[in-house]
């Protein structure tokens, strides 16, 4: 917006540090979060399933809910199966993907 009254704008700095009230106690710097208690934030991806796989996934997040999980999405839901694939030995995850792989 246009500055109509002809008034020249404060630096921010000039304005966050121009107040006037006192602080009765002094500013500490705050406190380090633990490594434990960061939080992952996930990164939004576009991946592409048949109907199929979503159907599977549905029917996955669908038992989850119906079991008391409501808080259950289908990232949820893929993260498992990620996890799952720990458990099995290169050979095996090879064959599991060229099985999965869309033909």
């Amino acid at each position: 917006m246009r500055n109509r009254a002809g008034i020249v704008k404060e630096r921010e700095d000039a304005f966050i540090n121009g107040g006037s009230a006192e602080l009765k106690q002094p500013i500490s710097e705050p406190k380090p979060v633990p490594e434990s208690a960061k939080k992952v934030k996930a990164r939004p991806v576009s991946i592409s399933f048949t109907d199929s796989n979503l159907e599977a996934i549905d029917t996955h997040l669908r038992n989850e809910i119906m079991s008391g999980n409501a808080r259950v999405n289908r990232s949820d839901i893929v993260r498992a199966a990620i996890l799952s694939l720990e458990n099995l030995s290169s050979d095996e995850i090879s064959k599991l993907i060229a099985s999965a792989k869309l033909q």
